[in-house]
């Protein structure tokens, strides 16, 4: 089955760019170009850095910061999990001996 194409319109710092991608993965690019948008006039607004591929940068590498920040919170919380179902198990195989 093949995928039907869409060519989504999202705009960053005030430039519009035109991007293809499946029509059921439209809603979630056009989510993530909203907030990229934001952060990227967030830090223009800043006056700290200036030139919109300097802001683009600052703004990949915060969002990258961000997803590995929770992604190494997630894996605390599935160790967390793993360690407290092998200790439920425990006590369930001592308690049915």
């Amino acid at each position: 089955m093949t995928q039907e194409m869409h060519t989504l319109s999202i705009q960053l710092l005030d430039k519009t760019w035109q991007i293809r991608c499946a029509d059921n993965q439209a809603p979630a690019l056009q989510k993530s170009a909203h907030l990229l948008n934001s952060k990227m006039h967030e830090i223009a607004t800043s006056g700290k850095i200036s030139g919109n591929e300097r802001i683009a940068i600052m703004a990949a590498i915060n969002a990258i910061y961000d997803l590995q920040a929770q992604q190494s919170q997630k894996d605390l919380y599935i160790e967390s999990l793993s360690s407290r179902i092998r200790e439920l198990q425990n006590q369930l195989a001592k308690a049915s001996t």
